[in-house]
């Protein structure tokens, strides 16, 4: 993970930028391997580069600090709010994080069972087809973002993404 004063990461190529961009936008490696006329194998090398450079080796990780280091344009945000549980919050940031739903469980001292429980209803509460989509959603629905303050355990401050 980045420094927490969020110190530069080292660029992204383009290839880089656009795998993770349709990683971003909820494409499978199939479609976005389809999608930039390369093999699965090829988008697999770019993803593994990204963690690398930015710290992660979980894709939704990636795709937050890929926003806050400006290596891809922030979403605009959507026109309706959603308001969602605390336990679909907090995975929300657990993912945002770099952590896995396992690594959630364990810091929320909360069985796994319950955790996945919450992820996939956090998909369909944001429309998102993965974990890393979950995330571009959350910043479309000013969930996360440059201004969203997390407290220690990583939760999201009371009133994130309410108007």
């Amino acid at each position: 993970m980045p420094a927490p004063d969020e110190t530069v990461s080292p660029p992204l190529s383009p290839q880089e930028r656009e795998a993770l961009l349709g990683i971003s936008e909820g494409r499978t490696t199939a479609e976005t391997a389809c999608d930039m006329g390369v093999s699965d194998s090829t988008v697999k090398t770019y993803v593994l580069r990204i963690g690398g450079k930015l710290g992660t080796s979980e894709r939704a990780g990636m795709v937050d600090l890929a926003y806050r280091h400006g290596h891809l344009n922030v979403p605009g945000p959507m026109d309706c709010v959603v308001e969602l549980p605390k336990g679909q919050l907090t995975v929300l940031a657990g993912l945002a994080d770099g952590k896995t739903v396992e690594e959630i469980a364990a810091d929320e001292q909360r069985p796994v069972y319950d955790v996945r429980k919450d992820a996939r209803h956090l998909l369909r509460a944001l429309g998102a087809s993965s974990a890393a989509h979950a995330i571009t959603r959350g910043w479309q629905f000013r969930l996360l973002g440059h201004a969203t303050d997390r407290d220690s355990s990583g939760s999201i401050a009371a009133g994130a993404g309410q108007s």
